[in-house]
């Protein structure tokens, strides 16, 4: 049997990480259901996950939310077949892709309820509110429960890490922007996509690191500099956090490309 030891944060959330830079998978105990909030990448453990907390709860899950499409946040679909997940319509588009190619053979469970925009659940007194951001992937939300000041933010947080920023469809602008939402609602707890549970603090953390490399490429590129170079430039800031160069080096480029499109588009 898979072990697992899982933590309860709120009142309503109990939230599981396989090690502190793992995906986080957490539940929402919605008084007469539960509510999943992303699947993580290793089934056994997900399933593992599902059977102790209905077990602990004596209630069953009815809902999934995915808060993105990469997998290590929906390997784990395939535990919720009798389930309605959810996501933004964009994600469901996204994984939709995917599972048609690198992800073809990983059984997931596409969402069958989408959205754009906002998508709230109600329950008694207790609210679920998905909030559309983009940001970390195009269609990426963040999770939030009004009631008990908490957020589970998905991989717009990497906590105390530097974030993976090389998908595809990022946008640093539409990052930062959602970091200022999640800021804007004064959260008690958040639940990251990575890293340790943690508070607003690492919200305000992650969104001056970004902001801080979307400038200084901001500058490079008006100084018209190439990829190449920015890629070697000392003017990139060194981080306190172990760096993965892999990540940095994505980083650079899709921010590069996302910033150089906007200059174009604005002269």
């Amino acid at each position: 049997m898979t072990k697992i030891d899982p933590l309860k944060l709120t009142e309503s959330i109990w939230d599981y990480a396989q090690s502190e830079k793992s995906s986080h998978i957490s539940f929402i105990d919605f008084d007469s259901y539960l509510v999943m909030v992303d699947t993580g990448m290793d089934v056994d453990k997900t399933k593992e996950f599902r059977k102790f907390a209905e077990k602990t709860t004596d209630r069953a899950f009815q809902q999934v939310i995915i808060t993105h499409y990469h997998g290590d946040h929906t390997f784990g679909t395939n535990v919720f077949k009798d389930c309605e997940i959810i996501s933004t319509q964009a994600t469901r588009d996204l994984l939709a892709q995917k599972v048609e190619d690198d992800y073809k053979n990983k059984n997931i469970i596409l969402p069958n309820k989408t959205f754009s925009g906002e998508y709230e659940l109600k329950e008694g007194n207790k609210t679920i509110k998905i909030i559309e951001t983009n940001g970390h992937t195009k269609g990426s939300a963040f999770v939030y429960l009004p009631e008990e000041g908490a957020i589970l933010t998905g991989d717009l947080l990497f906590a105390d890490m530097f974030p993976f920023a090389g998908d595809p469809t990022v946008n640093p602008y539409e990052w930062i922007d959602a970091l200022q939402k999640m800021i804007n609602l004064k959260p008690n707890i958040v639940i990251p996509g990575h890293g340790n549970i943690c508070s607003i603090v690492e919200l305000k953390s992650q969104k001056e690191l970004l902001a801080n490399l979307v400038k200084i490429i901001e500058d490079m590129v008006t100084q018209r500099l190439s990829i190449q170079e920015i890629k070697k430039s000392p003017r990139l800031p060194k981080y306190p956090h172990d760096v993965n160069e892999r990540w940095f080096s994505m980083t650079i480029e899709r921010f590069f490309k996302v910033i150089k499109e906007k200059g174009e588009e604005e002269s």
